[in-house]
């Protein structure tokens, strides 16, 4: 007990075998909670914003989260087997000093979903206690970096907590609304219309897709041996099934709610609890805690890595997370104060920017992963600027480049509508052509190292897997 109450010590480095715990099961709870998160609705309401029928929103919902939650889940396995950060893994394919650009990316995720959480947490708290929305704001930030600085035990912890509570609180909404007496001619208010479902998918698969940065941090310590299927597993059914259900409650509430729910999402799902309101605002606060603690660590680890690979750490002590924690909460916060009335819209920009720059880097990083270097790396060689995965990697930013150029016209965003998505009518697949495309690409530049890497045998254990690649993969990697 007396270990368990500790903070964190482990930041970047990775996990020795003797520290390992916990069982893949406990996945299911923490992303259900950060994915049944009062943003997760507003994303949800978008569906129907745009132009879907709340009856068709729900099998693009289904389909977007689970095609996105696959890709994302495939990630997850990487914690175990490798046991160290997500985002550091991207060492191993663009270089030592390569990997600051999908670092920076990654931590833009981190500061925009928290500071859009920040926004809707504290207006969560400022319903409850009848207090100022920025007020709300402030706490929130508080707890959110309390919670990422004690790490990730507790965040574990917490999760369980907040997934019972969340899918109790969105089976009583979803009841409600169902048993509307306006909900038939609310679900059926329009037809079919082809674009927007597309877009739908888009936006739901954008959602799961952009948890790729966190995916990893939340299973390293997991016992090496844990099996692969059941990580992979726990994580798409509560990725999948939490965001279905939340974007699901979204696009019905937009459908009833019209105009007083684009207002106020938050006052308006605590209204449908009646007289649960107060439990309905506790679990928005708790399931949108999940999400915000998530994206301050991982907005820690990814400061932290970048720094570190400027001043040669291979490591962090808890008081300078403490400090990383508290400048990422500091600025995301800075901008939930400063948010717009247009939040919606902003929102759906920021989910599509994202989905356009981070689909190649996950395509990229599993094709790594499990067909190039075949679950095969050094981990050792990760913190080493000179090390056996070069400085710089020419194909990896070849193929992220190409991948990312290869969507613009098929864009569809408010401030850019490619010629394809014109001609489709706006449907949007631009993501989708980025993650084959930057995959497929990274698989056929990295022949040599498939190779060689294909003469050793399959790692069965954490010690198998950080086995040395011969020194011609060395040669190989630095010549790209």
């Amino acid at each position: 007990m007396a270990r368990a109450a500790k903070v964190e010590r482990r930041s970047i480095d990775f996990i020795p075998p003797e520290e390992r715990h916990g069982t893949p099961r406990s996945l299911l709870f923490v992303w259900f909670a950060a994915n049944t998160s009062i943003t997760a609705v507003v994303t949800g309401a978008l569906f129907v914003i745009l132009g879907n029928s709340a009856l068709w929103s729900i099998p693009a919902i289904i389909l977007g989260n689970a095609v996105g939650g696959f890709f994302t889940s495939l990630h997850s396995a990487q914690g175990p087997r490798l046991g160290v950060p997500q985002m550091i893994q991207s060492r191993a394919q663009f270089g030592y000093f390569g990997a600051i650009l999908p670092l920076l990316l990654a931590l833009m995720i981190y500061v925009g979903f928290y500071a859009t959480g920040l926004v809707l947490g504290g207006e969560a708290i400022g319903t409850l206690f009848h207090i100022p929305a920025q007020l709300g704001s402030i706490a929130f930030a508080l707890m959110s970096a309390t919670l990422a600085v004690f790490g990730y035990r507790y965040i574990h912890r917490f999760s369980h907590f907040a997934a019972v509570l969340s899918a109790l609180v969105f089976a009583v909404l979803l009841v409600r609304m169902l048993g509307h007496a306006d909900l038939a001619s609310a679900v059926s208010a329009h037809g079919f219309v082809a674009a927007p479902f597309v877009l739908g998918i888009s936006l739901s698969a954008s959602w799961q897709l952009t948890f790729g940065p966190y995916i990893a941090d939340y299973s390293r310590y997991l016992p090496e041996d844990t099996p692969k299927r059941a990580t992979i597993g726990w994580t798409f059914l509560g990725s999948v099934l939490g965001g279905s259900i939340a974007m699901t409650v979204g696009a019905l509430a937009a459908a009833l709610g019209g105009a007083a729910f684009g207002k106020d999402q938050v006052g308006y799902l605590a209204g449908l609890g009646g007289s649960l309101w107060s439990v309905v605002l506790l679990a928005v606060i708790c399931g949108k805690l999940t999400g915000n603690t998530l994206s301050s660590y991982g907005g820690y680890m990814s400061t932290a890595t970048i720094i570190t690979s400027l001043t040669g750490q291979d490591h962090v002590r808890p008081r300078q997370r403490a400090v990383y924690v508290s400048l990422i909460s500091a600025i995301s916060l800075g901008i939930a104060l400063a948010a717009s009335s247009n939040f919606l819209s902003n929102f759906t920009n920021f989910l599509l920017f994202l989905l356009y720059f981070m689909t190649p880097w996950s395509a990229i990083n599993l094709v790594d992963y499990y067909w190039v270097r075949r679950e095969r790396y050094d981990i050792g060689q990760l913190f080493i600027r000179d090390g056996v995965y070069g400085r710089f990697r020419k194909s990896a930013f070849a193929a992220y480049v190409i991948g990312v150029l290869i969507q613009i016209p098929f864009m569809n965003s408010s401030v850019y509508v490619g010629p394809v998505a014109n001609l489709m009518g706006g449907a949007e697949v631009a993501w989708l052509i980025g993650l084959v495309v930057a995959g497929g690409i990274y698989y056929l530049t990295s022949s040599a190292i498939r190779v060689a890497h294909a003469q050793l045998p399959m790692p069965t254990t954490q010690s198998t897997a950080r086995i040395q690649a011969p020194t011609t993969v060395a040669v190989t990697e630095e010549s790209l």
